[in-house]
């Protein structure tokens, strides 16, 4: 409307011009043009669907779900094709009865469904759902349901477009077990083109069983079996016999067993067949690892990127310098939660040019050494992904990946305690400006001065000067002794009153009060500095992230409103966490939900200061806002429940638990909000019967 508004006003004011200036008769011809415009406005719904699509793909999914709201047309080119590759309709715990909701509405719908999630359904009817959408199924996930032989045997007969087939929390085996020729050929015929088969959490699971399902599946290129015992008691002659006719898994995934040597040494026989382009053999305990893993990564050395080991707790240095020596086109390499690799292993990942991901979280023996002499010993433009939290880095290494990593678009730095700093903060805000992704959890550390920069200048500056490795500790120790607040020599307690508290104790007493204090000192300065001219502040801010996507700022608990209210504007924010940021008040968070106003998941756990007045604010100015968790806010009160019944109709998912002054059951007060599936309370968590869709 304001859009509108402006072009009416420019028109009218252009009109008057001609008519002062130029003949009456050009003044008749331009005028029926523009009062069109001025009555009714441009009418984009007119623009060609070619020229829509193409201005929608430069749009997220969420940003074309609310284009889509604005007319048919536009509704009509967000559910392009290729625009609900990344969309799935849940259905979770409905019955297949066409005389119900929401199956009635689903099956007179007019779009078409590529993806879809099923948890818990009953399958008693299925109806005419599968036969109307089976074709345009590109992907189906069975979750925790008690499926029959019979029952999946007529879904998968309707899905002949089928690409991607998932069933997780499955107890009934029996299912897998066609004995009936006719049946196995006619499900071969029909899932000819499925690629990937993804089977979770199966107990008792065996070769025959996997024989079965990969023989209806000819062209099997992954196959992922997580949770799954896997004995691989193939003999030879049956590799053999099968090579020719299995599609050779170009992705194969086991997690979460124990993985014998011998299933190593299965495919690793399987070569030069088997050209394994993804291994995943996560949470595995084998005895002999390094031989067996050797081999088989020798076999696929030609054709191996993606490659994850996390939590294999006897991974060595030694396997993962062979890693880095003979696996030189790897792409991705995850290895979360090996304890036993160290520096040593760590030195040798400069080696893998092409390494486009890389984790090594929560790895206990590596510290920042292993980072400077290994991934931030030289300019690397190639990599985008970087997890390392909960490793005992230094500052002098995290300066370091921000001087040599400038491409990176996801950076997760969460619990390093000592090596976070606002100088660390400040120089990802300078170099990393490419980021969408950035987690920050529980660095203590990290005070206001590193988002807002306010008098950071001088230190950023000589890290710049001095390339910003050799000094930086000197310079953020320096920085440290000049900003810590010096201690009151006049006691906080009123005059002429006597204590019986001890020292320690009235310390104790007076520590919030101090920090109020302070606190209020910064929003002065604050105030000060954003009224005077821009030559007074010349640090770098995290408005330099402007595409920012999500944002972990949980149990940071230095941070205060200066942080929110000085340049705290990511128009692009979707997901945004400042759980146990206990000193962030009502005036910080009013700040950021009026800035950020795309945020659709926002986390407040155990954010006690805020109130009912914040929660207002919150749901007022976020309107796109699916995701809510206010766990431990115990001011809050029923009011704040009121507010989610009266403007939140798009959320999905509230979490309320330890809200004390709440009511017990807040459904009761939420019963308008149609698209609510989960409500946490205190006692057990509240799920409705609805369904949902959720993005990639």
């Amino acid at each position: 409307m304001a859009l509108q508004a402006d072009q009416a006003s420019a028109s009218t004011t252009s009109i008057e011009k001609v008519e002062n200036d130029e003949s009456d008769l050009r003044s008749s011809d331009l005028a029926p043009h523009d009062a069109n415009v001025e009555e009714f406005g441009p009418r984009y719904a007119d623009l060609p669907m070619e020229i829509l699509i193409k201005i929608f793909s430069y749009l997220t999914s969420s940003d074309r779900r609310e284009a889509g709201l604005a007319c048919r047309r536009w509704c009509e080119a967000a559910h392009h094709a290729p625009f609900l590759d990344g969309l799935w309709l849940v259905l979770e715990r409905i019955h297949f009865d066409e005389s119900e909701l929401p199956m009635r509405l689903l099956l007179h719908s007019p779009h078409h469904f590529p993806n879809i999630e099923l948890r818990g359904v009953d399958f008693e009817q299925l109806g005419n759902f599968f036969p109307q959408f089976g074709p345009h199924i590109r992907r189906i996930a069975f979750v925790d349901c008690n499926l029959q032989l019979r029952t999946l045997y007529d879904i998968l007969s309707h899905l002949s477009g089928l690409r991607s087939l998932s069933i997780r929390y499955y107890r009934n085996l029996s299912f897998v077990r066609f004995e009936n020729p006719t049946e196995r050929a006619a499900l071969r015929q029909t899932l000819s083109s499925v690629t990937e088969l993804s089977l979770v959490n199966f107990r008792h699971f065996t070769d025959a069983i996997l024989d079965q399902l990969v023989e209806i599946m000819p062209s099997l290129c992954s196959l992922r079996l997580e949770s799954c015992l896997v004995p691989f008691q193939y003999n030879k002659q049956m590799i053999d016999e099968r090579k020719l006719c299995i599609g050779m898994p170009r992705v194969f995934v086991c997690c979460r067993r124990t993985t014998q040597d011998r299933s190593l040494e299965v495919l690793a026989s399987m070569a030069p067949e088997l050209q394994l382009k993804r291994l995943e053999l996560t949470h595995t305990k084998m005895r002999h690892q390094g031989p067996m893993l050797g081999t088989l990564l020798r076999t696929q050395a030609n054709h191996l990127q993606h490659l994850n080991l996390s939590h294999s707790y006897q991974l060595t240095d030694s396997c993962l310098v062979q890693i880095c020596q003979e696996l030189p086109g790897l792409r991705v390499l995850k290895m979360r939660g090996c304890r036993t690799i160290s520096n040593q292993g760590v030195r040798e990942l400069s080696q893998l040019t092409q390494l486009e991901v890389l984790d090594i979280s929560n790895c206990k023996a590596i510290n920042g050494e292993g980072i400077l002499d290994g991934i931030a010993s030289k300019k690397n433009d190639v990599l985008r992904e970087l997890y390392i939290r909960e490793l005992n880095l230094t500052e002098r290494s995290i300066i370091a990946i921000t001087e040599t990593l400038g491409e990176l678009r996801v950076l997760d730095i969460g619990y390093c305690f000592q090596g976070m700093s606002d100088l660390c903060m400040q120089l990802i805000c300078r170099n990393l400006v490419r980021l969408t992704q950035l987690a920050l959890d529980s660095c203590t550390k990290m005070w206001d001065v590193g988002l807002t920069g306010l008098g950071m200048v001088q230190h950023v500056h000589m890290v710049a000067v001095r390339n910003g490795i050799q000094y930086a500790q000197q310079e953020a120790a320096a920085s440290e002794a000049e900003e810590a607040p010096p201690e009151p020599t006049v006691p906080l307690t009123l005059p002429f009153r006597n204590s019986l508290r001890s020292r320690a104790e009235q310390e104790i007493v007076n520590a919030p009060k101090r920090q109020r204090m302070e606190v209020m000192q910064q929003k002065e300065s604050l105030s000060q500095q954003a009224s005077s001219s821009t030559a007074a502040f010349s640090g770098y801010s995290i408005e330099r992230l402007q595409q920012l996507r999500v944002l972990n700022l949980a149990g940071c608990n230095s941070l205060t409103d200066v942080s929110l209210l000085f340049n705290f504007r990511l128009v692009e924010l979707r997901e945004l966490s400042l759980a146990r940021c206990k000193q962030l008040t009502h005036e910080g968070i009013q700040a950021v939900v009026r800035r950020c106003s795309a945020i659709e998941q926002l986390d407040l756990s155990e954010c006690c200061n805020i109130k009912d007045e914040t929660v207002l604010q919150v749901v007022i100015h976020l309107r796109r806002l699916r995701v809510l968790s206010l766990r431990g806010c115990y001011q809050l009160t029923d009011y704040s429940l009121d507010h989610f019944a009266c403007h939140c109709h798009r959320l999905r998912v509230l979490d309320v638990r330890d809200c004390k002054q709440m009511d017990g059951e807040p459904a009761r007060r939420l019963v308008n909000l149609k698209q609510l599936t989960t409500l946490r309370k205190s006692e057990h968590k509240v799920e409705r019967k609805c369904p949902r869709v959720r993005r990639e």
